[in-house]
Parts: structure tokens; sequence; C-alpha cells
């Protein structure tokens, strides 16, 4: 075998495992890692340095034992309401502000009903909007933090358990996507759009 190809193969194995520490979701790290250590283990067997080789079945082994726990592990989700003029509240804004902005301003939110979403009770996110006519929820923000950004928060609540808002009288939801990686989001989670010349979302529970 040329062993200038297995060099250049080294190099891309490298830059996998580069590539996977640069991501926020612990998801897409484990996933994009698990094929940088497979490629790396494929590039130990043709220099035949079985070390490496062993090193990387090893770290691939343990990033499919963490997702394997992170996709079947059942873990606890709750919305619970958010005082928008707390403290709190107004930090985890400012905290995240660049990548709330991308969905609405805070001045636009500034008093609308927050919530907070928990997940094994670690504040994920916050969601904000307000009831209008006909049982329709008006969501201002939805924001999850990066960390949480696998779609499980938003699945939960939209499709497998919207007791909670059947709860509150409502039965439709409704989201303007500011941007393309937004509306991904809401078609993701069971969104649908009004119309092709608005960026209206709507989903009824």
């Amino acid at each position: 075998m040329d062993y200038d190809w297995v060099e250049w193969f080294g190099y891309l194995a490298s830059l996998v495992v580069l590539i996977s520490l640069t991501m926020t979701s612990i998801i897409k790290l484990r996933w994009i890692n698990f094929v940088g250590c497979i490629l790396f283990t494929m590039f130990a067997y043709f220099i035949d340095s079985l070390p490496t080789m062993f090193m990387n079945i090893g770290i691939a082994g343990i990033n499919l034992y963490f997702l394997y726990r992170i996709y079947f592990t059942k873990e606890i989700f709750k919305i619970i309401p958010a005082d928008n003029k707390s403290e709190y509240y107004h930090h985890f804004l400012n905290a995240y502000r660049e990548a709330i902005e991308l969905q609405v301003s805070l001045a636009e939110i500034e008093d609308h009903t927050a919530y907070y979403v928990l997940r094994d009770d670690i504040i994920a996110g916050v969601l904000v909007g307000d009831k209008e006519h006909d049982n329709v929820l008006n969501i201002k923000l939805d924001f999850v933090i990066p960390q949480y950004r696998d779609f499980k928060l938003g699945k939960h609540y939209f499709n497998d358990q919207p007791d909670f808002f059947k709860n509150k009288g409502i039965s439709s939801l409704k989201a303007h996507s500011k941007n393309k990686q937004h509306s991904y989001y809401l078609e993701k989670v069971g969104f649908s759009k009004t119309d092709d010349n608005t960026d209206v979302y709507i989903k009824n529970i």
C-alpha cells in the first residue's frame, strides 16, 4: 500500500477527532469522536501500530457506552414558572443573549409569561409566550442551552407529553422562525409552516 495514501488517511482521522472537540452538543461530540476513533483504528492497522489501534477501539467503546446512556437512560423533564423580574432570569437571558437574539430581541420578551425548562432538575432552557385567542399559545422564545440541543425537550413537550399545554387550555402552538436553523428545529419537533411566503409555524396538540 502506498504510504502517502496512508499518511493522508491519518490526517483525515486527526481532523475528524479535532472537529469533534469543537462540538457544543455532547451527542454530536460523541458520534463524531466515535467516527474519528474508527478511522484512527483503521490507520493504526495500516501502519501496524497495535497500541494505537487498541487505544482507539477502547475510546470508541467508551463513546458508545455514553451514547447508550444518553439515548436509553430515562430522564425527568419539567416546566416551572419563571419570574421574569428576577435577577437570575435576567442573568440567564443575558448569559445567552447572542444566541437568544437569533430568535427574538430581549426587549420583545420583557413582559411576557416565562417558564424554565428543566432536564433532570437542571435548567436547560426557557420558554416564553402568551396565550392568544382560540386557545393558541404564541411562542416568543423557545431556547435551549447548547449542551441539551438534541431535540429531546421539544419532542417531549410538543409531541410525547403535551399535557402541560392542554391543562392550560392550549390546543395549538404558534411560533415565528427567524432563520433556517430555527425552522429546522420547529419542523423536527412537529411544527408545520402555514404558508411558503410566511415565517409562521403551527402545531396542534
